[in-house]
């Protein structure tokens, strides 16, 4: 039987936010190795309003919302999916400062916020960015910054490489893809600033041993600042300024 991103998520207890979790993003002391803290601590939540676009069980709406955010909408096309968000945020404490909205970002009308925040969702619309960039960019204020977390293949070599080592990893839903040069592109484009921050240049092969993840890791981290080290990137995290 073929399980799909949703069905994963629908199987999962809804549950208050654990406070270690909460205190390790209000802390981000390893921001330079996981995702999620380097958004925090570039991006802290607070005082901000921010659309948490594919928002999933709402996770990470609540998370933005218990850190302080002014304002938190999740917006996803599955009515469970939002069910569970707004089951969330009600046993965080957070209902006041969070609306979950069912839809597509087409049919709704844009509630401008400071900040749109995309985790690892444009990859399952890969072939549908070219309408879907612009109507992210409509619910950003001017000056307004678009985030992006995303897996890539930049590098065939490199994505060769991968395949054949033992980690390889097939789409879960119909029309899953890494993203491209040219789909990071495409999303660049509609905005005066971007900025590409590479993940998992040798992090990604830590499944191979996985006692050797802290290590690559941090050797991840070393390797950021190197000029060309985006290519060899599995994920990235796009920031995109739009100027008012």
């Amino acid at each position: 039987m073929l399980v799909n991103a949703t069905d994963v998520q629908l199987s999962e207890a809804v549950e208050p936010t654990p406070e270690n979790l909460i205190e390790r993003y209000r802390r981000n002391r390893d921001w330079r190795l996981y995702k999620k803290e380097w958004i925090y601590r570039n991006f802290p939540p607070a005082g901000l309003s921010w659309l948490d676009f594919g928002c999933g069980t709402g996770e990470i709406t609540a998370q933005l919302a218990i850190l302080g955010a002014s304002r938190v909408i999740g917006v996803d096309v599955d009515p469970r999916l939002i069910d569970m968000t707004r089951q969330r945020a009600q046993l965080d404490g957070v209902s006041d400062r969070v609306q979950a909205i069912c839809g597509d970002l087409a049919t709704i009308e844009p509630q401008p916020v400071d900040v749109v925040l995309s985790y690892a969702v444009l990859h399952h619309l890969a072939d549908h960015l070219q309408q879907t960039a612009p109507l992210i960019r409509r619910w950003l204020k001017p000056n307004g910054i678009f985030i992006c977390s995303e897996p890539v293949s930049l590098l065939p070599g490199v994505e060769w490489l991968r395949q054949h080592s033992g980690v390889a990893m097939g789409p879960v839903d119909p029309g899953e893809r890494k993203l491209t040069r040219a789909d990071l592109k495409l999303i660049e484009d509609g905005f005066s600033h971007s900025r590409r921050v590479p993940f998992g240049m040798v992090g990604r092969f830590r499944r191979l041993a996985p006692w050797t993840g802290p290590v690559l890791l941090r050797m991840d981290a070393l390797l950021r600042p190197i000029p060309g080290a985006v290519w060899f990137a599995g994920n990235v995290i796009d920031v995109c300024r739009l100027d008012g």
